[in-house]
């Protein structure tokens, strides 16, 4: 009898530690996934050279065939960036960093999207991943420049 209930309490050690390792590896996959989400919208954002209308019909094609969450929110403000773009059809947020240094002719812009763990209690855990990509050479100011006269 001392060897069943032994038994008993070993089985539920096993359950209980391959329930911890499959929800590490869990989180470990969607981790990856809002990373490498992040990284193709920056590697866009720096093909367009920027924030506009090609680079968010892009961005909005690659979220929609990745099968990232769709939700709508509100994004937090940033003391040192702008909101350039708060989620209307996807939830991410764009922000713009402008850099002072250089007679301001560099830029960067932030990302952030949000891994949602769905429970099925009725409850869900929304973390934020935030990334900036390298600088962007702004090649404009969208002054005239001076017309010189011969």
């Amino acid at each position: 009898m001392n060897s069943t209930i032994a038994h008993t309490y070993l089985y539920n050690i096993i359950i209980i530690f391959l329930l911890i390792v499959f929800a590490f590896v869990m989180g470990m996959v969607v981790y990856y996934k809002s990373f490498k989400i992040n990284k193709d919208m920056l590697s866009i954002i720096e093909k367009y050279e920027g924030y506009n209308s090609l680079s968010k019909r892009d961005i909005d094609n690659s979220l929609s065939t990745i099968g990232y969450n769709l939700e709508a929110g509100a994004c937090p403000t940033r003391r040192d960036a702008d909101i350039t773009y708060a989620g209307e059809n996807n939830m991410y947020c764009v922000y713009h960093y402008p850099i002072e240094r250089e007679n301001g002719r560099y830029y960067t812009y932030g990302i952030t999207t949000y891994i949602t763990f769905d429970f099925p209690l009725g409850f869900d855990i929304r973390l934020p991943i935030h990334t900036k990509s390298n600088r962007i050479f702004k090649f404009s100011d969208g002054q005239v420049p001076p017309q010189t006269v011969e």
